[in-house]
């Protein structure tokens, strides 16, 4: 596959064959829906099985993909549950995140380290984004993690929702990068979901640490977690 850039997509899109550059005619239909801007496309998942998915196969040109999620202004969610091997088309994919203006929550599941990674770097100027999903799928390694972390606390996504149920690699040693990560959304940050995500005793009080001063905190769910006298320390959000 020859190297494409933003300028190759655009200057192509109104004429492309949707069908040349998908692997099926339902896939062709949803490019077809995003080129044309259909305001009734406002969920999408690649990957997935709800709503408009996009079922990846053979022939699948996650380019053109990403190219016509950019175009978009009517896309508010986004749920990436699978992405192939092939970094130029991820990479392409990705830049078609980046450049995305409407893209308002997003989900995560299901892939690698690897891939887990070049999607969170992409979000570092999705100033409006307001809502992020990782679910318990994911396999990420500490430098993963880490990457969150410093979306998280470089402040440019004003999240207001942040789910991370279920990811029982975060720990006590996890909640070192998570509460330095809450500090910068601790302004915008209405509900935070660390439900079955094997907190300790020591990592609840990091974590309390994190939400000092995060006004905005409406819900915080800590259930299934293996803390227990350190319950206490909760007792100071409220302050």
């Amino acid at each position: 596959m020859e190297h494409r850039d933003y300028n190759y997509y655009e200057a192509n899109a109104a004429d492309v064959n949707l069908e040349e550059i998908t692997s099926s005619a339902k896939n062709a239909k949803i490019l077809q829906r995003l080129r044309d801007g259909d305001p009734t496309l406002r969920y999408f998942s690649l990957g997935g099985g709800f709503g408009s998915y996009f079922n990846i196969g053979e022939g699948d040109d996650l380019g053109w993909l990403g190219f016509f999620i950019s175009r978009s202004a009517c896309l508010h969610n986004l749920d990436i549950c699978y992405l192939p091997d092939g970094e130029q088309q991820i990479h392409a994919f990705s830049e078609g995140i980046a450049r995305s203006q409407s893209i308002r929550n997003i989900t995560i599941n299901n892939l690698n380290n690897d891939r887990f990674t070049s999607i969170v770097r992409v979000l570092r100027n999705k100033s409006q984004l307001e809502g992020l999903s990782i679910w318990s799928g994911n396999n990420i390694d500490p430098d993963g993690w880490s990457e969150l972390g410093i979306l998280l606390e470089s402040g440019v996504c004003k999240l207001q929702l942040l789910y991370l149920r279920g990811n029982n690699y975060i720990g006590n040693e996890g909640m070192d990068v998570l509460s330095n990560g809450l500090r910068g959304i601790r302004s915008s940050l209405e509900v935070l979901n660390l439900s079955d995500s094997s907190i300790g005793n020591e990592g609840l009080l990091t974590l309390v640490d994190g939400l000092t001063n995060c006004t905005s905190l409406e819900t915080l769910q800590l259930s299934r977690n293996d803390f227990s006298s350190a319950a206490a320390g909760l007792s100071s959000l409220s302050d």
